[in-house]
């Protein structure tokens, strides 16, 4: 509620009209398309019916020559390889998408995979990973996900006679590890077009690069983009451009998948219509949980399984694992929310809470729940590693989290991340230092209007824009993400129409329906958390922000509106 609406500028009338008359839409449809950057034929044409012939050349990319030439000699000299990745969803569909690919060239006694232990290794490439390659007689390391800035860890692997080939999709830092090749589109010098992959798709485009040489046919290397559409939405990257192209072509295979442990995870009622959206609340935190809770090595272990008794086994003990993971992040946040107000940290720029009883696999959870409530740039720190503490950073929209970081980072032990999210590690001894450091850094920085959310809205609409013909072109204009979200409109000067009633747990949230003369029916209306809100509704006019939803039910689609923010008459 009371959120600043953000009206996005009226597109140029002459654009609109040229869009329309090549591409055949109304001038609606044309309008909310120019919005997006989308404002010629051909541009129209890759955004509605992108080809794999859209995507790029692998060998683009800095170093992939090297490292298809490295995996190639290992292959034929039999050498035995490791893939090495995160624990997170984008770690672990890397991992699963590469160890995939090789199973299918490479005999299974030559390769292996490995997930550290987010608990006693953290993040990224570690001491111990590599100890268990050097034990077991890896003479290649395949890092996807992570590596970006393992200078020192790739520098003790050459040291131990194992070669590093990195897959990475973060920001480099001043030095890029002495690995064989390190695959990475935002490294300054490679040329690769598109900068917004995820990890598992730096991944993929190896892949593809290998696949000059061995030639598996382009079924079976596309199918399994259906784990890079996982972690495409669950890693929160740009559906824009390649990352368009690779969503829409794993979602395809995604809804008709062969792989045995995600056919589980999805519930076959919902199968044949998963989306961007079904994957970040429906399959992300339950692949996300074992990592967590326990170990992502299930994870993976659940992605290449080929036995259905195995992967259901696995399956169950990764539910039981999120419904945990439910619990912890709840008792968590009601335990940071009482912390901040015992100490009065509410009219600060900024929230910091410690609590060492915290799991390390929930504070990015309870950050983010923190926001929701503050709106503030947000740490949560509890205990890690011989007496450190471990910090996972959300940021409010528009605030550069990172930077303002960096001007803390004399304090760190470790420290990495974006604009938007971030993690670091200190001395114990200095929390009470970066949280005053940090408060101070901020309230500089910040300015009034990143202090309040905001919603950015296309357009305003009247209630005759609901037909059959638009919400078509609604759903065409999906997948939906980053760069590409749902628009947003605007009723305005409505009132409920009927059917006014209050739905969900504890009667938080609201349904009604609006008056749409043009229809058999009218227009049904849900309100999320706004249950408290419903004598209003009854009696004032409103004006509303919203998205368009479908509605699937035994085979049968219809629409509903999302309310995003109201604003009462």
């Amino acid at each position: 509620m009371n959120q600043k609406w953000i009206f996005k500028p009226e597109p140029d009338e002459e654009v609109v009209d040229a869009l329309n008359s090549s591409i055949g839409f109304g001038t609606l449809e044309s309008k909310i398309l120019v919005l997006r950057g989308i404002d010629n034929y051909q541009k129209a044409r890759e955004f509605f019916k992108p080809k794999m012939e859209d995507i790029h050349n692998p060998f683009l990319m800095a170093d992939m020559q090297k490292a298809v030439e490295r995996i190639a000699t290992a292959i034929e000299n039999g050498e035995k390889i490791m893939v090495y990745g995160d624990y997170d969803v984008d770690g672990t569909t890397s991992v699963a998408l590469m160890y995939l690919y090789l199973s299918k060239i490479v005999e299974k006694k030559f390769l292996d995979f490995y997930i550290p232990n987010r608990n006693s290794e953290g993040y990224g490439i570690s001491k111990e990973g590599i100890d268990y390659a050097k034990a077991n007689g890896y003479s290649l390391i395949i890092a996807l996900d992570c590596g970006i800035k393992a200078v020192d860890k790739v520098g003790y692997a050459k040291s131990l006679e194992i070669d590093f080939i990195i897959c990475d999709h973060h920001l480099p830092g001043e030095k890029i590890p002495d690995a064989v090749a390190v695959l990475d589109p935002k490294r300054e010098d490679c040329r690769y077009p598109y900068k917004e992959l995820s990890g598992c798709g730096v991944g993929f485009k190896l892949c593809q690069g290998l696949n000059t040489i061995y030639k598996i046919p382009d079924n079976q290397l596309y199918e399994l983009t259906d784990l890079l559409a996982i972690s495409i939405a669950a890693d929160i990257v740009s559906i824009t451009g390649e990352n368009r192209v690779l969503a829409k072509l794993g979602l395809k295979h995604l809804r008709k998948t062969r792989n045995i442990g995600l056919s589980l995870l999805i519930p076959k009622e919902k199968i044949s219509n998963f989306e961007i959206s079904n994957i970040v609340f429906e399959i992300a935190p339950k692949i996300n949980a074992a990592g967590r809770i326990s170990h992502g090595k299930a994870a993976v272990e659940l992605m290449v399984s080929e036995s259905l008794t195995h992967a259901t086994q696995i399956v169950n003990e990764i539910i039981s694992l999120n419904n945990d993971r439910r619990e912890m992040d709840m008792t968590s946040t009601q335990e940071a929310l009482n912390q901040i107000q015992e100490t009065n940290q509410t009219e600060n720029a900024t929230i910091v809470v410690y609590d060492p009883s915290w799991n390390k696999g929930v504070i990015g959870i309870v950050a983010s729940r923190l926001i929701d409530v503050y709106y503030k740039p947000t740490v949560v720190f509890t205990d890690g590693n011989n007496g450190e503490l471990v910090a996972s950073v959300r940021s409010v929209a528009d605030f550069d989290v990172h930077s303002a970081l960096e001007e803390c980072s004399d304090l760190f032990l470790k420290f990495g991340g974006h604009q938007a999210a971030a993690g670091l590690s200190i001395e114990k001894s200095k929390f009470e230092v970066f949280k005053e450091k940090f408060e101070k850094v901020v309230s500089e920085r910040i300015s009034e209007s990143q202090k309040k959310p905001s919603i950015t809205i296309d357009c305003i609409v009247d209630t005759d824009v609901f037909t059959r013909d638009f919400f078509n072109f609604h759903k065409k204009l999906a997948p939906f993400g980053p760069q590409n979200m749902k628009p947003v409109f605007v009723l305005k000067n409505q009132r409920v129409g009927g059917a006014l009633k209050l739905i969900g747990k504890d009667d938080k949230h609201l349904k009604f329906q609006i008056h749409t003369p043009h229809l058999k029916r009218n227009m049904e209306c849900v309100g999320f958390n706004l249950g408290k809100y419903i004598d209003d509704f009854d009696n004032k006019t409103f004006d509303m922000a919203f998205t368009i939803e479908e509605n699937h039910w035994k085979g049968s689609v219809s629409y509903y509106l999302n309310i995003r923010d109201v604003r009462f008459k």
